[in-house]
């Protein structure tokens, strides 16, 4: 009976003396006591769920406690003004005649010394009233010579390369108002002896 006991006892500490030493070496191998980790939370949300939230939230679609900011919408742009051409700066006329009208205004001058002589004169200047034409309106005369009373007495108008070889406009408006209207070219002026003739003539 004694035996028996004496060998449980055997037993029992060999198995004692174990679970100290196998208590000893998870000791000293871990470097301290750990407790058991908690099991990981299960995530219900698959692997591209944080870039689909991502997407979302940029998209407007998802809030995060605050108040969603509006993107301010775009102010139309201002309307385009139209090119306009810049204006043109006016400078003095220098010489006044161009010298085909110089050379005109001269025979006039040297042929008919008492006359006096106007340049550049608007044809509405010549009449009284509208001659209800535009294109009438706008017109201008190279030189009108008048008698010493002031009384017109001829219209005369230089043809150059670049001038219409006849205005019938012009011409039947100084008809109608009884003015002669004589075109020269400025390559062959009348002699004065001639000039003298074709403004008084009958």
């Amino acid at each position: 009976m004694a035996y028996l006991s004496v060998l449980a006892g055997l037993v029992i500490g060999g198995i004692v003396l174990w679970g100290w030493f196998k208590l000893h070496q998870d000791l000293k191998q871990g470097g301290g006591f750990r407790p058991p980790a908690a099991p990981k939370a299960r995530s219900d949300a698959g692997p591209n769920a944080l870039e689909e939230f991502i997407a979302a939230y940029r998209r407007g679609e998802v809030s995060v406690g605050t108040p969603a900011v509006t993107a301010p919408s775009p102010t139309p742009a201002p309307a385009v003004a139209p090119a306009v051409a810049p204006a043109v700066t006016p400078s003095k006329r220098d010489p006044f005649l161009d010298p085909a009208v110089k050379l005109a205004y001269h025979l006039c001058k040297v042929t008919f010394k008492d006359h006096h002589v106007f340049a550049y004169v608007p044809l509405t200047a010549l009449a009284t009233g509208s001659s209800g034409e535009q294109a009438l309106a706008r017109s201008n005369v190279d030189l009108v010579v008048c008698n010493p009373s002031m009384c017109v007495v001829a219209v005369i108008d230089v043809v150059r390369p670049e001038t219409r070889a006849d205005d019938a406009a012009k011409s039947d408006y100084l008809r109608s108002l009884g003015i002669r209207y004589l075109r020269f070219s400025a390559n062959s002026m009348p002699k004065p002896e001639e000039l003298r003739a074709l403004l008084y003539r009958m």
